[in-house]
């Protein structure tokens, strides 16, 4: 396995934004409710989108798209779903998207980001496509509030 230090989280302001920061992954595993948010794995993949656009000379708009997730090479690995296999990675993906506003002082960026759930990898079943089979409700927003552009 790769040493701690060198290892890779997703979610929060600078991945998959509409997940909370370390709780994505890896790969299919869905960890229990009860614990703190503490996901690490030994391989990233991770896709942004984004298309921004100027409101006033200062603000600035965005919409987005996040595809990724992590995983674990190591087969000692206890975590059911976290191994990386080149042959299905892809249903592992997690996928968010959502929009943002900028205020743009030249000299730095300052950005809130609403993300919202598109497909969670950890439900194994068709409700892994969350936006498409229940309504959207506000709470179902995930704010990040950042510096700087998250790529």
């Amino acid at each position: 396995a790769v040493p701690f230090v060198k290892q890779y989280y997703s979610g929060g302001a600078q991945g998959i934004r509409a997940g909370q920061p370390q709780s994505l992954g890896p790969g299919s595993y869905h960890m229990p409710d009860t614990v703190y948010p503490d996901q690490y794995g030994d391989i990233k993949l991770e896709l942004n989108a984004e298309y921004r656009f100027d409101i006033t000379s200062t603000w600035k708009g965005a919409f987005f798209v996040d595809i990724g997730n992590i995983w674990a090479i190591s087969k000692e690995d206890e975590r059911q779903g976290a191994l990386f296999k080149f042959s299905d990675f892809y249903r592992d993906l997690a996928v968010g998207t959502g929009f943002g506003i900028r205020a743009d002082f030249n000299f730095a960026v300052i950005r809130i980001d609403g993300g919202i759930k598109v497909r969670d990898p950890s439900i194994i079943s068709d409700e892994s496509w969350i936006l498409f089979n229940q309504p959207l409700k506000f709470n179902d927003i995930l704010w990040n509030f950042a510096i700087g552009y998250p790529f």
